[in-house]
């Protein structure tokens, strides 16, 4: 763990002292969506973007994320048919900029997976506190994925199309290759309060979009509404191993929607996301909720 927080200090210190980051979050949880406690079960992601003369004039965002990825652990999930378990951290740099009329998004990320991350000592201890149902890693007989230090590289370009003050259309292509290798096309409707931003930055899990400019805090003042959907290849994933008993789906798709309002003080933004069946023996699609809460200080 020592090694973990040494790199997320390095990396989230290496602009905090030369500009204002433009803070984004998303959090997903499987129980905000159909109720249930399995496979992209949870995930908390943050962006801190920064831009100007500092920053050698390309824009860009650190990014820190943990995620959850559990087998179901129920009847209707034969133990031998599912998943192994994945608890991971995850740190990376993108760049965040445009090129003509195209906005990209490129970067790296290290990951680290496995008991060093302690993700599953937090998710069994959270169970037991609460009392809350849900998968214990510690008690349910699956396999676990390992400790490794691995990671990726991807890249993202869009192309926005203004139809109106307050509609835009944003089309996107994006690839990576790492832990998860895989080429993924799709589109997002933005309308309202976070329209025609100058910069984006994307959920992992979701997809969802939260603008990255410094025009962010005065869009998070009117209300906004999200659509979108995206198809993936996945070639190669980590988090489906050779040894596991499971298929890995190489088709994927997610489809999603969710609003942005301010509440009081509070903007608050809730979707949710349709995610299709990432393994063969997985007897269903998810569907799995995004909240994300900002309060000023």
């Amino acid at each position: 763990m020592k090694v973990i927080f040494l790199v997320l200090c390095t990396m989230f210190t290496v602009s905090s002292a030369s500009a204002e980051p433009i803070k984004s979050s998303f959090f997903t949880n499987d129980f905000f969506g159909d109720g249930r406690d399995r496979w992209r079960s949870a995930s908390y992601t943050i962006f801190l973007g920064f831009e100007g003369d500092n920053t050698g004039g390309v824009a860009h965002d650190l990014r820190a994320r943990a995620e959850v990825i559990s087998p179901w652990g129920a009847r209707d999930q034969p133990t031998d048919d599912d998943r192994p378990y994945v608890g991971m951290l995850g740190f990376g740099i993108f760049a965040n900029d445009s090129y003509g009329d195209l906005q990209y998004n490129a970067g790296v990320e290290v990951l680290f997976t496995g008991e060093q991350t302690n993700i599953a000592d937090f998710q069994q201890g959270f169970h037991d506190l609460t009392g809350i149902a849900g998968y214990l890693p510690e008690e349910m007989s699956h396999e676990h994925v390992g400790d490794s230090v691995t990671g990726m590289v991807s890249a993202e370009i869009a192309r926005a199309y203004t139809l109106s003050d307050s509609l835009s259309v944003r089309p996107f292509v994006g690839t990576q290759a790492g832990y998860e290798t895989f080429g993924r096309v799709g589109i997002d409707l933005l309308i309202d309060g976070y329209a025609n931003a100058q910069r984006y930055v994307r959920d992992p899990v979701s997809g969802f979009l939260q603008p990255s400019s410094p025009e962010r805090v005065d869009r998070m003042n009117d209300m906004s509404f999200l659509l979108g959907a995206d198809y993936t290849y996945v070639t190669h994933s980590d988090f489906i191993p050779d040894w596991s008993d499971v298929e890995m789906t190489n088709s994927r798709f997610r489809a999603r929607a969710g609003v942005q309002v301010r509440i009081r003080k509070v903007s608050t933004f809730f979707g949710l996301t349709y995610l299709s069946k990432e393994f063969e023996s997985q007897v269903e699609s998810q569907t799995i909720g995004v909240l994300s809460l900002e309060f000023p200080f």
